[in-house]
């Protein structure tokens, strides 16, 4: 049997009694401290399914967050909200971040970690925990910048605020998941992506705790080279939804430590264990050297009790 690991990473659906919740505290019909109370609830009803799946590592589901670009606003000062766009080529849409200001650290992402550090203690989880950050492309991508003017500054400015946060809150974690599906995306100028490797050794410089890249959605054969030369520990991708394009994924994986995203989050179709348990084979024949598996991309984009179907069938492969 071939060794791999599992890893849940981003988000976990909403409940819709959370969604409702959310929805009250925005009109002021009740207290911050419902809502917090209603966000435990729902991590420890995640907790348990995480406990039940028994992966090498996991994220808190990012219940107190509407979308991946909102995860900065935790993390990052100098920044308002901004307009509903769509969120790539889903039913799913996100608030663009605007900048207005010298970005600059926060604390708040770090005080959250260390509360979902004590919840998984409380429940006995021996699994690790991740911190989410997105990736300094995609933030270029998906926001507005009303300061800096110039997106080589906005790029490497944004990686060295992260660096501050990320040094921040790596004695809470076990993982650091850098979230850049911006990496495929179409009309990217080519003097950003040749500068991208610079600005992730400006954003990683000093952090020792591992680092994973997470890239999802459609792959681009010709941007590949970019992802796997980026100085991370692990290199994920969406390989569920590429599996005509797998000789040419497959042609990087001599050597690296890869995430394989075998969950389907964009769809309700159940995977076949068949299937995963081919993709694992295949990647180690090509030469990974360590293989995790998840789902593919955030999970927002699915029901939550077909998302838990999904992450079940990680416990089955793992057996």
């Amino acid at each position: 049997m071939i060794e791999f690991k599992a890893c849940i990473i981003g988000s976990y659906p909403k409940s819709l009694a959370l969604g409702k919740t959310i929805s009250r505290y925005r009109s002021g019909k009740i207290s911050q401290d419902k809502l917090e109370n209603a966000i435990l609830k729902e991590e420890e009803k995640f907790f348990n399914i995480v406990k039940d799946v028994n992966p090498e590592c996991t994220t808190d589901g990012l219940f107190r967050w509407d979308d991946i670009v909102d995860l900065t606003f935790s993390y990052i000062n100098g920044q308002e909200k901004g307009e509903l766009m769509r969120f790539f080529d889903n039913n799913f849409y996100y608030r663009k971040a605007v900048i207005k200001s010298k970005l600059t650290p926060k604390d708040e992402y770090k005080n959250i970690l260390e509360v979902d550090r004590e919840m998984m203690k409380k429940f006995g989880l021996k699994t690790g925990l991740s911190a989410v950050i997105l990736g300094p492309l995609t933030y270029v991508e998906l926001s507005q910048d009303e300061y800096y003017h110039n997106v080589e500054e906005l790029l490497f400015t944004y990686s060295s605020v992260v660096n501050e946060v990320i040094k921040g809150i790596e004695s809470k974690v076990d993982m650091i998941e850098i979230h850049e599906p911006s990496l495929f995306s179409k009309g990217i100028k080519k003097e950003i992506l040749d500068k991208l490797s610079s600005a992730y050794e400006s954003m990683l410089k000093g952090i020792r705790k591992p680092t994973l890249v997470i890239s999802y959605f459609e792959v681009l054969n010709k941007r590949l080279p970019y992802l796997f030369s980026l100085p991370v520990e692990n290199y994920g991708v969406d390989v569920i939804e590429n599996k005509k394009k797998l000789a040419n994924i497959y042609k990087y994986f001599k050597d690296k430590n890869v995430f394989l995203g075998v969950l389907n989050t964009r769809n309700t179709k159940l995977e076949r264990i068949s299937t995963i348990r081919r993709m694992i084979e295949k990647a180690k024949e090509k030469g990974a050297k360590e293989i995790m598996i998840g789902n593919a991309s955030l999970m927002d984009f699915i029901p939550e009790k077909i998302a838990k179907k999904k992450l079940m069938l990680l416990k089955k492969v793992i057996q």
